[in-house]
């Protein structure tokens, strides 16, 4: 193999042992990186493991022993987006990739909300401060001890269950009403996923076909049983030209799901790939 897909393969081999693993025990911002990682092959994880080791350090100089765990929360806000700067995306920047990306989220302090909770769920782990990670729809947020929600993207500001139906109307519409189960912790594993779901749209919305086939074979590692990440390999395959490799993507696909509501469209474009093949 080329020197660029041997590096790929063994940063997949690291990312599956990654995820392999149970989830208290997987190492989030690692496993960022990794994702960062995949077809990158000059990222290190170690530069950016070492920025959040700063921030942490920032923090951690601003505290007294015995603070309370709100203060505690309020002196990471100050240093994440006070002094630093981390923000949301704007309107222009959202469907960025580099969003996604966490070496470039630490680098340029602008991440989506996910990103932004990444980098404050792992500064407030190293100083001891118990964040977990919530995934409503559509919006990514933080919980505190006590029941604080907060905000990353909103830098750091306290919710109230009406502010997360507001959140919740933004991003997917009026069908979807909040509910107190909506604020279960979200699983190490699930945010990974939810990573790549995020990057994969970026991607194909960029019609960077190799970056988003990437993704879905990225997906593929998290999610192996998913049959729709074979499809999604295949129709990326065939965007990039390489009809053969498309047309047996599929057709494992239709083995697995004959019967499936888009096995006709499926087929169609099989037909496609199959007469421009060489």
């Amino acid at each position: 193999m080329p020197y660029d897909e041997t590096s790929r393969a063994a940063n997949r081999a690291r990312f599956a042992r990654l995820i392999a693993q149970p989830d208290a025990q997987i190492d989030l911002g690692l496993g960022a990186l990794l994702i960062a990682a995949d077809g990158r092959p000059e990222v290190d994880p170690a530069p950016t493991l070492a920025i959040l080791d700063a921030l942490a350090e920032r923090v951690r100089i601003r505290l007294d022993v015995g603070d309370a765990q709100t203060h505690i929360l309020d002196r990471l806000h100050d240093v994440l987006y006070r002094e630093t700067g981390f923000r949301a995306p704007n309107a222009a920047e959202f469907h960025d990739p580099r969003n996604s990306l966490l070496d470039l989220v630490a680098w340029r302090r602008i991440g989506l909300p996910i990103s932004l909770a990444i980098v404050e769920l792992e500064v407030a782990w190293r100083i001891g401060l118990p964040l977990t990670g919530i995934g409503l729809p559509g919006h990514y947020i933080v919980g505190a001890p006590g029941g604080v929600l907060v905000d990353p993207a909103g830098d750091g500001r306290r919710l109230t269950p009406d502010d997360c139906q507001a959140l919740i109307r933004r991003a997917v519409g009026d069908g979807v009403l909040f509910h107190s189960r909506m604020l279960r912790p979200t699983g190490k594993r699930e945010t990974l996923t939810r990573v790549l779901r995020n990057l994969r749209s970026a991607n194909l919305a960029a019609r960077d076909w190799p970056a988003a086939l990437g993704t879905v074979e990225m997906l593929a590692v998290v999610e192996p049983t998913d049959p729709d990440h074979g499809r999604d390999r295949g129709l990326l395959l065939g965007r990039m030209g390489r009809f053969g490799e498309a047309v047996a993507a599929l057709a494992r696909y239709l083995d697995e799901r004959p019967d499936g509501h888009d096995a006709g469209d499926v087929r169609q474009v099989m037909g496609i790939f199959a007469g421009r093949r060489n």
